[in-house]
């Protein structure tokens, strides 16, 4: 996503581009606040006006982070542990950790179509990209 792009929107009522890439730094940080206390760790706030450094730092601590936290919760914590998102969402640990990164992977494919729009090319997600083809 280029600097310059971080305002685009595909509609009025659309998210911007920026945001969404924001929100894709920061969810796995979300996910550790599931895996380890039962609830997400989560400011909308840090998701206003980052740079693309700023987000790639964050991705990169945040799922350091998640890889440690996942491999040291025990099955039993993963899989009957409670979590909770205020009184929005109750679920067991695992289950809500699956949906933020469900999240995570529909917001990936909304910030593809936002490439498309604004004439950037679509790296390959799930297999090759047309715009990678020759």
């Amino acid at each position: 996503l280029p600097e310059d792009k971080h305002t685009h929107k595909v509609h009025d009522k659309a998210r911007e581009a920026g945001n969404l890439a924001a929100q894709l730094a920061l969810q796995w940080k979300a996910i550790s606040g599931v895996v380890m206390s039962g609830a997400p760790e989560f400011d909308p706030h840090e998701m206003e006006n980052q740079t693309k450094e700023d987000m790639l730092q964050k991705f990169d601590a945040g799922m350091s982070d998640l890889i440690q936290n996942v491999e040291s919760v025990s099955e039993e914590e993963w899989n009957n542990g409670e979590a909770a998102m205020g009184d929005a969402w109750k679920d067991k640990k695992g289950m809500m950790a699956w949906g933020f990164l469900f999240d995570a992977i529909h917001h990936r494919g909304q910030l593809s179509t936002y490439l498309r729009a604004m004439g950037e090319k679509v790296p390959a997600i799930y297999g090759p990209s047309a715009d990678e083809a020759n």
